[in-house]
């Protein structure tokens, strides 16, 4: 499950990046432009706030999980929320707990069988 994580974190760079490559050729580094698009109507408006949102949380997330477990390198996922997205920033985290719970939490101890019951006719 690990490496799904760690998959899913790359195509949310990949992916979203390709679409920001096309603004940067066309429009150069404008962010003004950015913030134009970004509120144009209301279906953008509603995937910029579900998104800045969604990133609050998961930053928030990355904070209060991690240091309860206190696991190290959280700058790696916030840095990748902040400036990449929730797309990769959540899976990277994710796949950075899993490493960390593999790592630290013991495999679970298998209860022993049941005694058999006596047999009928034995001694």
């Amino acid at each position: 499950m690990a490496f799904f994580y760690l998959g899913l974190a790359f195509l949310g760079a990949v992916a979203p990046y390709s679409f920001l490559g096309q603004f940067f050729v066309n429009s150069g580094l404008n962010f003004v432009e950015i913030k134009t698009q970004m509120w144009a109507g209301p279906v953008s408006s509603y995937f910029g706030l579900n998104t800045l949102i969604a990133g609050l949380v998961t930053i928030l997330f990355i904070l209060s999980e991690g240091r309860r477990r206190k696991m190290k390198g959280l700058w790696l996922p916030l840095l990748a929320t902040v400036f990449v997205g929730v797309a990769c920033g959540l899976p990277l985290f994710l796949y950075l707990r899993r490493v960390f719970l593999e790592r630290t939490e013991p495999a679970p101890i298998e209860p022993p069988p049941p005694p058999a019951a006596p047999q009928k006719g034995a001694k």
